[in-house]
């Protein structure tokens, strides 16, 4: 034992020695002063001489190990340029202007293993044998020099060679050829490009066109492991393309768009023969084709494979056939169908259970794309037998109905699934459903025995936090960050006792927290590890509301409306980063301050980061200043934060400080101070209540000026009203409204609308006009957009409105707000979100079916 502990502490050892051995600072190179240079203690130099505009290679010293000449401007590699750097091991002559290799551009560099000369003009059929002979050693070579015709390249001289990247061009003609049947370590190959209408700015990018695969094109490179072949214009692949790879582990067949899934299934009969474990498919389908199926046929071959990960992202995928996951292997353990159009119909959710997976991405559901993403150009005349033809059978055997997420509100996840069970893989531990438009509560919601360790439910708006989410006994990591969410029961956590990690910014949390005065909320997460409650707009925080997280490492309350810190973290025994930045804390009082002190006897490296809060430096604020001065807390950023009434940094605290006490010092000072309050306090007092009533006065100014010029007449009943709505917009979003909103509702629907650019009367001040304008419509509509949230006028109109809803309309609502845009709720002002959450609100679909209904439900709102 004590010889095995004497071996282990000498190979730590010489594992340290080798990297201090390898450190060394950069400095400017003698054969070239443009380039930064580091030596070993070995004397072995590394250069860095990138993106340096070098025109020609300089002359290079014979202890050179690696050297980047990336990103510059030579155009040639003259013979015997590397003659001397026998040593040299690495590279780099990427993104250059070299045209021609001469047949002793490497010679010397026997112990090259690594050289990059993608992204320069060279023409690989001119490229002779002889140039690689002296590359003995070279394992990588990357040589993509987006060459669009076909070529055949000799390597056969590079016999240790392992990781290919190359260009790849058929048109016929098999890119790789019998002499690449001596490659017998060559186990990566890359081929990857980007069709033609893509641009590439780094200039890396291969280029590839394989329009047809057939069994002989990769007949002389049977050892590789590795295969991508995405973005190569893939049309059809004939059966037995794969079948001799029997050592292929990884195969990316992405981004061909003509494949299909029908040309998929002439890849997946091949696949048993091979040794595949990673299987890339993603968008094998254009970007705005009918949405697909995937049936029991295409993939029924898996059944007898060992793949442990399968990507299907991006191919409109909406159904398997039921019974298709029964084919998925059982070594499967990642499958990735992001960014599709799943459908929760259908009997194939329940197939779902079976999977023996480990982790699961179904983000980015029905993500709208954009129309510049052009479809892939098909060649229509290739065709190939396929194993899976066209049956109808198929696709007419599932009705779907897929239920309306965005606007019934009633609707819970509990209900897509039509049980009291959630059932999810039993060995599942990771579940990704970012960003998946889903609008629901999370009601009370029993999950089926599971390992769930992660998941991720960020970006979507589930809006009401009620629970429990019960079985949830092994998740550890849970992100419900950017939901909107506003409410949050008691029992939402109960369910998942060892969460560490809890991620919630960027919701509405501060409309609940504050209440929590008990601290019920967070109390059954007592193993919680991360929180991040930032960006919530959190005022305030009860006293007691942390008393649980007691192992809490990380605590971030950024970016909300803080203006005292009165919650207790004495007990955070673990705590070594807080940050409270970015609210409006003018001090922070002696009960926190000393809270710290506490923890630092426990938590040495403890961090504050205070950075964007107005602090203050007076006689106030001195036992914080003096704090400062003296704590050994790490408190960040103060190079960078201002005293709000000094002109100084609070990295001088000292100097402040010390300021401060001779300055509070003085009676007089402090008579004057305390006089300048009182008078100041007097003022804001004042000058608060008339900001409080500001809106209500300017609407009382502009109600009676109207009724005095006889704009403004009595309503007595709804036939009074002179128009059923005012449309509130901003200049920018006009043609909207005047193209599609008064055509749809004036035009096709008999709506009566006012618009300030058509309806206002010439000679009255705007104010006026938008004054009358409300008071004789019976409804408000506001396009809401970000030049809306921009805009002085419009704002003044929304205000107008909520003021005549108040004080006119008996507090009935007649504002309806309709989303132009996604808005992000930090975003939004208070007295908007208020009306948020009263649902006063409709989203603009993006989608022509969705258009009728968005204008009959405006429509039916309005003629109430």
């Amino acid at each position: 034992m004590a010889n095995n502990q004497v071996t282990c502490y000498c190979i730590i050892l010489l594992f340290i020695a080798t990297e201090i051995a390898e450190t060394s600072t950069n400095n400017t190179c003698q054969f070239e002063s443009k380039c930064l240079c580091s030596y070993t203690k070995t004397n072995m130099m590394k250069a860095d001489c990138a993106g340096k505009s070098l025109k020609t290679i300089p002359k290079l010293p014979v202890n050179l190990k690696n050297i980047s000449l990336a990103r510059n401007l030579i155009s040639e590699i003259k013979n015997g340029t590397f003659e001397a750097n026998k040593h040299l091991l690495y590279l780099d002559l990427s993104s250059n202007d070299i045209s021609e290799l001469h047949s002793r551009s490497f010679q010397g560099l026997s112990k090259l293993e690594t050289l990059i000369i993608s992204g320069n003009r060279i023409d690989p059929s001119a490229i002779c044998m002889a140039v690689f002979k002296p590359l003995k050693a070279l394992l990588h070579l990357a040589i993509r020099q987006k060459f669009k015709n076909p070529f055949s390249l000799n390597i056969s001289a590079l016999v240790q060679l392992n990781t290919l990247e190359i260009d790849a061009v058929s048109h016929g003609m098999d890119p790789f050829n019998i002499e690449y049947a001596n490659l017998r370590f060559l186990h990566e190959v890359d081929v990857s490009g980007f069709p033609e209408f893509e641009f590439d700015v780094s200039g890396l990018s291969g280029y590839c066109k394989m329009t047809v695969l057939m069994p002989n094109t990769f007949k002389y490179i049977p050892y590789v492991k590795r295969l991508d072949l995405s973005k190569c214009g893939i049309n059809a692949i004939v059966s037995g393309t794969f079948r001799g790879l029997v050592h292929l582990k990884y195969l990316d067949l992405s981004d061909n768009r003509c494949l299909k899934f029908k040309g998929l299934a002439n890849v997946t009969y091949d696949l048993p023969s091979t040794s595949l474990k990673v299987l890339r498919i993603n968008k094998i389908h254009q970007t705005f084709d009918l949405n697909t199926i995937l049936t029991k046929c295409m993939i029924k071959p898996l059944r007898n494979t060992n793949i442990t990960q399968i990507y299907l992202n991006s191919n409109r995928l909406q159904l398997f056939e039921e019974g298709a996951m029964d084919f998925f292997p059982k070594t499967l353990k990642i499958l990735s169908g992001a960014d599709n159009e799943f459908s929760f119909s259908g009997r194939y959710t329940d197939d779902l259970f079976k999977l023996t997976v480990h982790e699961v991405n179904m983000s980015y559901l029905g993500m709208s794309h954009f129309l510049k993403n052009s479809n892939e150009n098909c060649d229509h005349t290739l065709i190939t037998p396929s194993r899976c033809n066209y049956n109808p059978k198929v696709y007419k055997k599932i009705a779907i109905k897929t239920p309306n997420l965005n606007n019934d509100t009633s609707y819970s996840l509990l209900s897509s699934f039509g049980d009291d069970k959630v059932l999810i893989p039993y060995q599942l531990r990771k579940l990704h459903l970012r960003e998946c438009k889903l609008r629901y509560y999370l009601p009370d919601i029993t999950f089926s025995n599971n390992l769930l360790e992660y998941a991720d439910f960020s970006s979507n708006t589930f809006y009401d936090w009620q629970g429990p989410l019960g079985n949830l006994n092994q998740l550890k990591f849970f992100n419900l960050s950017n939901n909107y969410c506003s409410k949050v029961s008691t029992r939402f956590f109960t369910g998942m006792p060892n969460l560490t990690t809890l991620l919630v910014q960027n919701n509405l949390l501060g409309f609940v927290l504050p209440s929590d005065i008990s601290g019920k909320i967070l109390a059954p997460l007592t193993k919680l590890e991360v929180l991040d409650l930032s960006d919530n707009r959190i005022t305030s925080l009860p006293s007691v509301f942390f008393n649980a997280q007691i192992q809490l490492r990380t605590l971030n309350l950024s970016g909300n409306l803080l203006e005292t810190a009165t919650f207790e973290i004495k007990s955070m025994t673990e705590l070594s980063h807080l940050d409270i930045s970015n609210n409006r804390l003018f001090v922070l009082d002696t009960f926190f301050t000393k809270q710290l002190d506490h923890l630092l006897e426990t938590v040495p490296d403890l961090t504050v980061e205070l950075s964007g809060n107005p602090i203050k430096c007076s006689c106030e604020s001195i036992e914080f200043i003096e704090w400062l001065s003296i704590t050994k807390v790490r408190v960040q950023s103060l190079l960078h934060q201002d005293c709000r009434s000094l002109q100084m940094h609070l990295n001088s605290s000292k100097v402040i400080y010390e300021y401060l006490k001779k300055k509070c010092s003085s009676y007089t000072t402090t008579i004057v101070a305390v006089g300048s309050w009182v008078a100041i306090f007097a003022f804001v007092i004042i000058a608060g209540i008339i900001y409080r009533f500001r809106w209500k006065l300017r609407y009382a100014y502009y109600i009676v000026k109207g009724k005095h010029h006889g704009q403004i007449k009595p309503l007595k009943t709804d036939d009074d009203f002179q128009y059923d709505a005012f449309v509130s917009y901003a200049d920018e979003d006009e043609t909207f409204v005047h193209r599609k909103f008064l055509k749809n509702l004036e035009d096709d629907r008999n709506i009566r609308c006012c618009v300030h650019k058509r309806d206002f009367l010439a000679g009255n001040d705007i104010a006026t006009n938008i004054t009358s304008a409300i008071h004789n419509s019976r409804k408000t509509v506001v396009i809401l957009s970000q030049h809306f949230l921009q805009s002085d006028w419009c704002l003044f109109e929304f205000n107008m409105a909520k003021m005549e809803s108040i004080y006119s309309r008996s507090k009935e609502n007649i504002i309806l707000l309709v989303f132009l845009e996604q808005i992000a709720s930090k975003d939004l002002p208070l007295n908007i979100l208020e009306l948020i959450q009263s649902k006063s609100y409709i989203e603009y679909p993006n989608d022509e079916y969705g258009d009728v209904v968005f204008w009959d439900k405006l429509k039916e709102t309005l003629s109430v």
